[in-house]
C-alpha cells in the first residue's frame, strides 16, 4: 500500500501544514514550492512525482529552517537558493547511504 504524504513536518518545533495545489508562482515565475512564514505553510506543486514532491518539501523546509534561525537574513537571495539545494542534495545523499 502506498504511503500517505504528510500533510504537516515539524520544523524546530515549529508544526508547519503542507498543502498541496496547482500553478504556484514566486515572482511570475513557475515554481515548485513554497513557504507561508506567516501562516506556518509549505506549498507544494500537485502534478510532480511522489519523489519530487519529497526533494521540494525538503527544500522548502531547509528555507523554512533558514527563516526562523534568522539565518536567511543575513543572505542573499542566491545565497539562500545556494545553500537549500546544497542541503537537500546532501540529505538525499546520505539518505542513501544510510
Amino acid at each position: 500500500m502506498k504511503k500517505k504524504f504528510p500533510t504537516s513536518v515539524t520544523i524546530l518545533g515549529r508544526k508547519v501544514k503542507i498543502k498541496q495545489g496547482k500553478g504556484l508562482t514566486y515572482m511570475g515565475q513557475p515554481c515548485l514550492g513554497l513557504c507561508n512564514y506567516d501562516e506556518s505553510i509549505i506549498y507544494l506543486e500537485k502534478d510532480q512525482s511522489d519523489q519530487m514532491k519529497k526533494d521540494t518539501l525538503c527544500h522548502e523546509a531547509v528555507h523554512y529552517f533558514l527563516e526562523l534561525t534568522g539565518i536567511s537574513q543575513k543572505l542573499s537571495d542566491s545565497e539562500n537558493e545556494i545553500y537549500c539545494q546544497m542541503i537537500t542534495a546532501f540529505f538525499n545523499d546520505m539518505k542513501a547511504n544510510l
